[in-house]
């Protein structure tokens, strides 16, 4: 899977996403190839094709509950 990269700002990057206007909470816009990734990033300026499942990939359930019990121990100290 191929998302969309762009530079919001001068050195921050936000992945396009499936609705427009986006929030930082609206799904990425994934596509299965990288020519439809390269089509989409030529509707932006600063677009470049990012490999989805080996750049940014969604957190396991796992990963989200030991991020959750370390946030609440950070929290109580």
């Amino acid at each position: 899977m191929y998302a969309v990269q762009i530079e919001i700002e001068k050195g921050e990057y936000t992945l396009v996403r499936k609705e427009n206007p986006w929030t930082y909470d609206s799904e990425v816009l994934l596509f299965e190839t990288k020519e439809k990734a390269d089509s989409e990033a030529t509707r932006w300026n600063t677009g470049t094709v990012v490999d989805y499942e080996r750049y940014i990939r969604p957190m396991t359930k796992e990963e989200r509950t030991r991020s959750t019990q370390r946030n609440r121990t950070f929290v109580t100290k």
